[in-house]
C-alpha cells in the first residue's frame, strides 16, 4: 500500500507532457491576443488615416507625408470639381436638342469617373467619421455625422449624376425629355459646392453676421425707417400728378428701394420739382446708407479672420511640440531635473504600473512596449503628483511662519519699555 501511494507520488513523463502542453496553449493564446490588438490597432490606424487623410487641413505649416498627401487629394477635387462645372456650362449654351458632346463616349466616361469618384470619397467620410472625437458611436456617431450641412451637401451633389445615369438611356426623343435631361445635366453645377469644404466661406459668413448682429440690426432698422418715410413722403408729393404711377405705398416702397439702391430701371419715374428733389437727396442718402453695413462687415471679417489665423498658429505650434515629444520619448525616456519627480520618495509614493497580463512561469513576457504618449502621460501624473506635494509643503511652511510671527509680535510687546507715567498738569505748576 505504501509503495502503491510513494509510487503515485513520483514524477510522471505525463505529468511533464502536461505542463509542456498548458505552457504551449498559453503561448498560443497570449500570440493570439497579441494579433487581435495588432489587427485592431492597424484596422483603427488605417481609419483614423483615411479621416486625416480627408479633413486634414492644410494651411498648417508642420505636415506629415499623409497630410501632404491630403493636399494633393485636395488639388485633385477641385479640378474635378471645375471640370464638372465647365462642362455644365457648355451643356446649357448648346441648342434644344440632345448635344453632340454629350452623345459621345468620352463624355460617359468622364461622367462614370466623375460619379464613382464622389461616391468614393463619400464613402469613405462616412466610414472613417468615427475616428473623430464627435462621432465615436459606430451608428449614431455616423448618422449625426450624415445630418451635418457639409455631409447634406456633398449627398445632394450625388444626386444630379445619379439621375442623370438612369435617365440616360430612358428618356423619349421628345422636346420634354430632352430638356428634362439637360436639367438634370445642369444641376451638376452644384457640385462647386463641394469646395465649402475646403473653404468654409459659409461658415466664416456665419461668424461675421452672429458677430455683427447688433450692427446690423441697427442699420436694418434705420433701412426700414427711411424707406418707409420716402415711400409716404414721395406717395404725397407725386400721387396728385401721377395717379396711376404712385398710387399707393406699396408702389412707392419698390421706388425708394430702386432709388436707394441705385437701380434705375426707369418705370417709376417723378416729374414734379419736389418730387425729382427729394428722389436726389434719397440717393445720396442711400450712398452713405449702403456704407455704413460694407464697413460692418468689412470689420467682422477682419475680425474672424485674425481669430482663425490665431488658432491655426496655436494648432500648429501644439502638433510640433506632440511631435517633438514624441520623437523625445521614442528616443530616449525624459526626465525632468530639479523637479523631484527622480527622487526616491515620489517613486515610492506612485503606484506601480500594473501589466495588462499575468507573467508566466516560464519568464516570458507578452507585455507590449509602453507606447511615446503612455509614457508621457505617466510623467505628466508624476509632476502632477509633485506639484500637489510641494503645494502641501508650502501651505504648511506658510503656517509655520503665521505661528512663528504671531510669537514675535508677543514677544516684542513684552520687551517694549513702558513710558513714565507724567503727572497731570506737570507742565503748568513749577516744582519746588
Amino acid at each position: 500500500m505504501m509503495q502503491d501511494e510513494q509510487q503515485c507520488l513520483l514524477p510522471r513523463e505525463d505529468d511533464g507532457d502536461v505542463q509542456l502542453s498548458i505552457q504551449d496553449e498559453v503561448l498560443k493564446a497570449a500570440s493570439d491576443l497579441k494579433q487581435c490588438e495588432t489587427s485592431g490597432r492597424s484596422w483603427t490606424s488605417l481609419r483614423s488615416d483615411v479621416w486625416t487623410l480627408l479633413h486634414y487641413r492644410t494651411s498648417l505649416t508642420e505636415r506629415s507625408k499623409l497630410q501632404r498627401a491630403s493636399y494633393v487629394l485636395e488639388i485633385c477635387v477641385l479640378v474635378l470639381i471645375t471640370l464638372n462645372v465647365l462642362l455644365a456650362m457648355y451643356v446649357s449654351t448648346s441648342s434644344a436638342g440632345p448635344p453632340l458632346a454629350t452623345s459621345s463616349d468620352w463624355y460617359e466616361l468622364f461622367l462614370y469617373v466623375s460619379t464613382a469618384l464622389f461616391t468614393v470619397e463619400y464613402v469613405l467620410r462616412l466610414w472613417s467619421c468615427v475616428a473623430d472625437d464627435r462621432f465615436t458611436h459606430p451608428i449614431c456617431g455616423r448618422l449625426k455625422w450624415m445630418v451635418r450641412p457639409m455631409s447634406i451637401i456633398d449627398l445632394v451633389v450625388l444626386i444630379p449624376f445619379y439621375l442623370e445615369i438612369l435617365l440616360e438611356h430612358q428618356v423619349l426623343v421628345s422636346s420634354r425629355g430632352v430638356l428634362t435631361l439637360r436639367g438634370f445635366r445642369l444641376l451638376r453645377i452644384m457640385s462647386f459646392l463641394h469646395l465649402e469644404r475646403s473653404y468654409k466661406a459659409m461658415k466664416n459668413l456665419r461668424e461675421i453676421f452672429t458677430l455683427k448682429k447688433e450692427e446690423l440690426g441697427v442699420v436694418s432698422y434705420l433701412t426700414i425707417v427711411i424707406v418707409l418715410t420716402s415711400s409716404t413722403t414721395i406717395f404725397f408729393l407725386e400721387n396728385p400728378s401721377q395717379p396711376a404711377v404712385f398710387s399707393s405705398i406699396g408702389t412707392c416702397s419698390w421706388w425708394a428701394i430702386e432709388t436707394i439702391t441705385s437701380l434705375g430701371y426707369g418705370d417709376i419715374v417723378p416729374i414734379t420739382g419736389p418730387g425729382r428733389a427729394f428722389s436726389s437727396l434719397l440717393a445720396l442718402w442711400g450712398i452713405i446708407l449702403f456704407t455704413i453695413p460694407g464697413a460692418i462687415l468689412g470689420s467682422g471679417f477682419v475680425e474672424v479672420m485674425l481669430k482663425k489665423q490665431e488658432q491655426k498658429n496655436e494648432q500648429a505650434m501644439g502638433e510640433s511640440i506632440r511631435i517633438s515629444l514624441t520623437r523625445a520619448l521614442s528616443s530616449s525616456n525624459i526626465t525632468f531635473p530639479g523637479t523631484g519627480l527622480d527622487s526616491p520618495e515620489v517613486m515610492e509614493s506612485l503606484p506601480a504600473p500594473a501589466s495588462s497580463f499575468p507573467t508566466p512561469r516560464n519568464n516570458f513576457s507578452f507585455v507590449a512596449p509602453t507606447p511615446p504618449i503612455v509614457r508621457l502621460q505617466e510623467q505628466v501624473d508624476r509632476l502632477n503628483t509633485t506639484q500637489l506635494q510641494l503645494q502641501a509643503q508650502l501651505s504648511h511652511q506658510e503656517s509655520q511662519l503665521q505661528k512663528i510671527m504671531a510669537l514675535l509680535e508677543e514677544n516684542l510687546s513684552y520687551s517694549r519699555p513702558k513710558p513714565k507715567a507724567v503727572p497731570p498738569f506737570s507742565a503748568i505748576v513749577p516744582s519746588e
